[in-house]
């Protein structure tokens, strides 16, 4: 039997929500607790769901998010020239740095976080059968800037995999992440001294709006390099686009059911809403018993004009 782990949700209050009716899904589908990270509204918001799977923990018992926006305001004084910095741009980091950070919170061996505008269609697990070993579910993605920051935190470490270690999800090795940050916070030539201060002096001022680091690609380079056989690797397959094709207030069990045939799990990204023209499509029960979902997609995406299309059998 696998060690025990929860599941980190970090998720703003607009956002919980917007797919507030979904999350007794999660908690079904994933193990251990789910735990949403957030303000005092959020908590709020997840002690109402009256689900004993469900807590909260308050982002600032983590890592306190003036500390973090104080630094980024300091860092970003070249451009800003006096005016405020918004606190979405903090908020990006912020998020990453809070699932690093909760590694000196947590007492079991892993845990996982989860997008909070991700659903699963069905249950979820993270341990291969057989040789017991983690995850690491993977996709198809590429973003030069988070390999740029990972060679100056972590000298020496690059990209290793063909794949991208980016998925909705991910599951931690605690001890692992601890070694990480402590790698991290051992590199003298970086100013600072915890872990998110060093990473975010090892982003040029120009670069930090552009999304320079994941936490994802970092802790995967690093476990691959340092621990190459503690993770089995397997393809993700998540909708992306699901929102362009599905409300979430109307999408019902037979969808999820379909879903499950071919996707892991589906997203309802922010600004995303169903066209005209999709419509009546994925959601149509009789386009459903005559095709699969991966059959329908595979034939409309080259139409999408995406850079993220979904591909099967790749590893």
């Amino acid at each position: 039997m696998q060690d025990r782990y929860d599941t980190l949700v970090v998720v703003t209050p607009k956002d919980f929500k917007r797919l507030e009716a979904h999350y007794t899904r999660l908690a079904d589908n994933l193990p251990g607790r789910l735990i949403f990270v957030g303000n005092d509204e959020t908590c709020s918001l997840a002690a109402a769901l009256n689900n004993e799977r469900i807590i909260s923990v308050n982002e600032d018992d983590i890592l306190p998010f003036d500390s973090v926006h104080r630094l980024m305001t300091e860092r970003m004084q070249p451009l800003l020239q006096g005016t405020e910095l918004p606190r979405g741009i903090t908020g990006w980091y912020y998020q990453q740095f809070l699932k690093m950070q909760y590694s000196a919170l947590c007492t079991d061996s892993y845990y996982m976080t989860w997008d909070g505008d991700t659903v699963p269609c069905h249950p979820i697990s993270m341990f291969q059968a057989g040789s017991g070993k983690p995850y690491f579910d993977v996709k198809k993605e590429y973003h030069k800037e988070y390999f740029d920051t990972l060679a100056v935190i972590l000298p020496g470490m690059s990209k290793v995999i063909s794949h991208s270690f980016i998925s909705e999800h991910m599951l931690f090795n605690t001890a692992i992440m601890k070694e990480l940050i402590a790698a991290v916070e051992a590199n003298d030539k970086l100013p600072g001294n915890a872990f998110w201060e060093k990473i975010l002096y090892a982003i040029p001022v120009e670069k930090i709006q552009e999304t320079a680091f994941s936490e994802f690609e970092t802790y995967g380079t690093f476990t691959a390099l340092r621990h190459m056989s503690a993770y089995a690797i397997r393809e993700w397959h998540s909708f992306r686009l699901a929102g362009e094709f599905f409300d979430p207030d109307t999408i019902c069990e037979r969808d999820f059911a379909w879903l499950a045939k071919d996707f892991d799990a589906v997203s309802f990204e922010k600004g995303h809403s169903v066209r005209e023209d999709h419509k009546n499509l994925f959601d149509n029960p009789d386009y459903q018993q005559k095709l699969s979902a991966r059959q329908m997609l595979e034939a409309i995406q080259d139409l999408l004009g995406s850079d993220r299309t979904e591909e099967w059998d790749t590893i």
